[in-house]
């Protein structure tokens, strides 16, 4: 009984440990699991409920497309048609657009080709010409009488009541038109003062005279403070004037000082006006000179055929043009290249000049001296150029019909260019007579259709 007892309360023990400890595990285990197997249950319900709306949907997607399609299809045949008759109405204006476009080409290549062709005709018919003169004026003969037929030309314009034009016709006014007035009233001034002290002095003073404002200028261009302290348009007219004279006296002559001294008391509207006007007088003090010695015409001619001469040698002009290199050496360049082709008047008018420039180019210097010779002799300058030497007829006959045409006396500076194969070029201060056979051949052919 004790055993059946015991076998009880264990048993009895057994079952309570396995109410407390593994039922309540084991209970909630199958619950989890009933609970996993209903949402499964549901899921699966709830998809196969998606499957069927799925499936709605694709068949209402089918249709739908199906609608859609025979849409498109009608819409495609339709815009098919619409582009069809596009396409065909395009073609048709390009048709016609390729048809205007071909008959205007034509007409264009047509109307280049006459174009062309009269170019060539114009141009065969110039080469034609241009031979034909050129055998012509072979003879030297056919060449003086195509000289003689511009002389007539020109005389027949001397009668045409030809305005007067703005070529310097007297010393007293060449050289002075780049000034200001008041520039030009001082350099009036000073040149009545070189007048005044000049009278009476014999070729060697007025020749020594021209030197020495020559180096006054010199002076005065390389001492910029004294030029501006002497060209100052101030009111201490005559306190200058006594520095001036001051400054010079017993160093130059006292013709030299006192031209200096009335030009320090003018009123300069530059420096540089002030030494040109300075510059000026020393070259027509040479002049004067050598127009005592009666030479100013050999003068005059040496100084055009030294112009001539560096216009055709750049190279030469650069070199005497460049300040940076020692005066003395620029003269003597000019001297080695010029020997004795030219007199003594000449060379110290050159030496004058070269030692003067002041960022002047060389062959404008020179050039204004020839004019500057040539209005000494109250003369205006004409530089011709022939294909062959005129006669003296033919320049003495020019000389006087530039001088109807003109208003003045004129002197005729000729060069010779047998480019120019007949005629004559001519000028004189801006203005260009173009009177000479191969402009006339150039102008031709300019002016054919191109």
């Amino acid at each position: 009984m004790s055993v059946f007892i015991g076998q009880l309360i264990g048993f009895a023990v057994i079952v309570f440990l396995l109410w407390k400890y593994v039922w309540p595990p084991l209970n909630k285990a199958v619950k989890s699991s009933q609970q996993k197997i209903e949402d499964q249950v549901a899921e699966s319900e709830a998809a196969k409920a998606n499957l069927l709306k799925a499936q709605a949907a694709h068949d209402q997607a089918v249709a739908d497309a199906k609608v859609e399609a025979e849409q498109l299809k009608a819409d495609g045949a339709k815009d098919a048609e619409a582009i069809a008759e596009d396409l065909h109405a395009a073609s048709e204006a390009e048709v016609k657009r390729i048809s205007s476009h071909g008959a205007s080409q034509a007409e264009l290549q047509r109307a280049n080709l006459l174009r062309d062709l009269r170019g060539e005709l114009g141009q065969a018919a110039v080469v034609r010409a241009d031979e034909l003169v050129r055998a012509q004026l072979a003879d030297p003969a056919e060449q003086s009488a195509s000289v003689d037929r511009v002389i007539d030309e020109l005389s027949a314009m001397s009668g045409s009541g030809r305005p007067d034009t703005a070529v310097p016709t007297s010393a007293d006014l060449v050289g002075l038109h780049g000034m200001r007035a008041s520039s030009r009233d001082a350099a009036q001034a000073v040149s009545r003062e070189f007048t005044s002290v000049t009278d009476g002095l014999d070729s060697a003073a007025l020749t020594s005279l021209g030197g020495e404002l020559a180096q006054v200028v010199a002076l005065l261009n390389s001492e910029p403070v004294l030029r501006k302290k002497l060209a100052e348009p101030a009111d201490a007219g005559e306190a200058k004037k006594a520095f001036a004279a001051s400054l010079l006296r017993g160093k130059v002559s006292d013709a030299a000082v006192s031209i200096v001294a009335v030009a320090s008391a003018e009123k300069w509207s530059s420096g540089t006006d002030f030494t040109a006007a300075l510059q000026r007088q020393s070259d027509l003090a040479v002049l004067a000179a050598a127009e005592n010695d009666g030479v100013i015409d050999r003068v005059e001619d040496e100084l055009f055929r030294v112009g001539r001469l560096l216009d055709a040698n750049p190279e030469l002009t650069r070199h005497l043009s460049d300040t940076s290199t020692p005066v003395a050496g620029r003269v003597s360049l000019l001297t080695s290249v010029l020997g004795d082709q030219i007199g003594s008047h000449t060379a110290a008018l050159l030496t004058q000049t070269i030692t003067g420039l002041n960022g002047q180019h060389a062959d404008v210097a020179v050039a204004n001296l020839a004019e500057l010779a040539a209005a000494r002799r109250s003369e205006t300058v004409a530089h011709v150029v022939s294909p062959l030497e005129l006669t003296d007829a033919q320049a003495t006959r020019l000389t006087s019909v530039l001088g109807d045409i003109y208003g003045r006396a004129m002197s005729v500076q000729t060069e010779i260019d047998p480019e120019l194969l007949g005629g004559l070029r001519i000028s004189v201060g801006d203005d260009v007579i173009e009177g000479d056979v191969a402009t006339r051949l150039q102008k031709a052919a300019e002016n054919l259709p191109s």
